[in-house]
């Protein structure tokens, strides 16, 4: 009786026993893998956050730009008077004496408009 001949009786009375032993090692393959795909730290986690990130990232982006606008606003306003000015003008209507207020409505504006402008 040859060498393969003695392997595949052996394997033969061992069957039932290593296909539990395949089984059991199929088996915790799987739960380490599980993890992996579908837990807290998985790839499709992963991939989650970096698109949330990335999301956060140009909004934070925006925030800064519009921080920069207004200190640069700030700083025009606390060094020179004619931004004070200008502002004023603007949105209060701020006249200097020797000027003369005038209000120009526009041509294409509604009915509803002029009613407006005419009452104040």
């Amino acid at each position: 009786m040859g060498h393969f001949a003695r392997l595949k009786s052996w394997m033969a009375a061992r069957g039932a026993e290593m296909r539990i032993v395949d089984f059991l090692l199929l088996a915790i393959l799987c739960a380490l893998q599980y993890p992996l795909w579908f837990g807290s730290g998985s790839w499709w986690n992963v991939a989650a956050l970096h698109h949330d990130l990335e999301a956060k990232q140009a909004m934070l982006q925006q925030l800064e730009n519009r921080n920069a606008l207004l200190a640069a606003q700030v700083a025009s306003l606390q060094t020179g008077s004619r931004a004070v000015e200008e502002l004023a003008r603007r949105h209060l209507g701020m006249v200097s004496k020797g000027e003369v207020f005038v209000w120009v409505i526009p041509a294409n504006a509604t009915r509803k408009d002029n009613n407006v402008a005419q009452a104040s």
